[in-house]
């Protein structure tokens, strides 16, 4: 695995490679790149032997001259690249690019960091070309290309749970289930509200009560709630729930899109379960957490097949209808959802 390599090759000091941290997860990235600097910042004046080439000011002739210029006081420097859109890059660039890193010494090593929106994940996964494909390529064959996906599941689960046990802070695996479904999967956002539930706890247990209190509730997770107040036909929870993701600022538009994701997970709960599946089987299917199943579970039992139907083809409908409304979208959206929760009355 890749990523074995890259740890490998940071704890064993390696020179002369160029290194490619791309993929969707950016807290591990930036995790990778600060060990980076971190080996640099050992040196005697470091400042001299961390050369960063950001935005425009990357071109293949300013990483040729950081190379040609040996290490300041040392045997090592650092060059850094990011903020490029590699997605972008042209032939010529690239090309260039790549005769400037057959030429590297054995004293420098090359770092390119590549945020999610920088490099398609169509074109690292090689189902789209670009001229960086032939960067990508040559760096798996002379270099080292490392994609960091988003983590879920259990790998996640064990992340979040090192945090609090660094602070030696107790959480029960329920506790930690329910931060993250209620904070989101993102390590940036649960990383500081485990910083702040270690601060607010004071080295006791942390309960759901103590997440609740303090940590922010993501989109996803009222989204969640929505579904479940539409499939249960509760008309002012609804327009409670509506009103509070408006107010914070989300995106009709969003919201829309979410919920029929939603609907369309509700669907696949209900199928795999109506047809003996596992919880764990339908969490592989949907490529979630099993407990994100258990919670989907009591209330698509409730609900039949044909008002699952109804409201994926229903949220369609608005989502390409808010694209010709004049009216407010906020206001079309909460109409929509207010007749949705009403489906028995309009089946009628």
């Amino acid at each position: 695995m890749n990523e074995d390599i890259l740890k490998t090759h940071l704890k064993e000091s390696v020179s002369g490679k160029c290194y490619l941290l791309c993929g969707d997860e950016e807290y591990t990235k930036d995790h990778y790149v600060r060990q980076f600097i971190k080996r640099v910042e050992a040196l005697p004046i470091p400042e001299f032997n961390l050369l960063t080439f950001c935005g425009k000011a990357f071109t293949p002739h300013a990483v040729a001259s950081a190379m040609e210029d040996l290490p300041y006081m040392s045997d090592y420097k650092l060059i850094f690249i990011s903020e490029v859109e590699l997605s972008k890059l042209s032939e010529g660039v690239v090309t260039e690019l790549i005769e400037v890193l057959e030429g590297m010494p054995d004293y420098a090593n090359v770092l390119i960091l590549a945020r999610s929106n920088e490099l398609s994940q169509k074109i690292l996964n090689k189902k789209e070309k670009a001229p960086v494909s032939t960067l990508i390529a040559y760096l798996e064959k002379n270099g080292l290309v490392v994609s960091f996906e988003t983590q879920t599941g259990l790998k996640l689960k064990k992340w979040v749970k090192r945090h609090f046990d660094a602070a030696n802070t107790p959480i029960s695996d329920g506790a930690l289930e329910h931060m993250i479904a209620l904070c989101g999967e993102d390590m940036y956002t649960l990383h500081g509200e485990a910083r702040k539930l270690v601060a607010y706890c004071n080295g006791r247990e942390v309960k759901k009560a103590d997440i609740e209190a303090v940590c922010c509730v993501n989109e996803n997770y009222r989204i969640f709630d929505l579904t479940k107040a539409l499939t249960a036909r509760n008309t002012k929870q609804v327009h409670n729930i509506y009103n509070n993701l408006i107010k914070s600022g989300s995106s009709p538009y969003m919201i829309i899109n979410m919920l029929s994701s939603c609907i369309t997970d509700m669907t696949v709960v209900k199928a795999g379960i109506e047809s003996g599946k596992s919880i764990q089987d339908i969490a592989k299917i949907l490529k979630t957490f099993d407990w994100a199943v258990r919670n989907y579970a009591p209330f698509v039992r409730k609900v039949d097949f044909g008002y699952l139907e109804y409201a994926a083809t229903k949220c369609n409908e608005c989502a390409l209808a808010l694209k010709s409304y004049r009216t407010d979208p906020a206001t079309a959206v909460e109409f929509f959802l207010l007749k949705l929760s009403a489906y028995e009355k309009d089946k009628a």
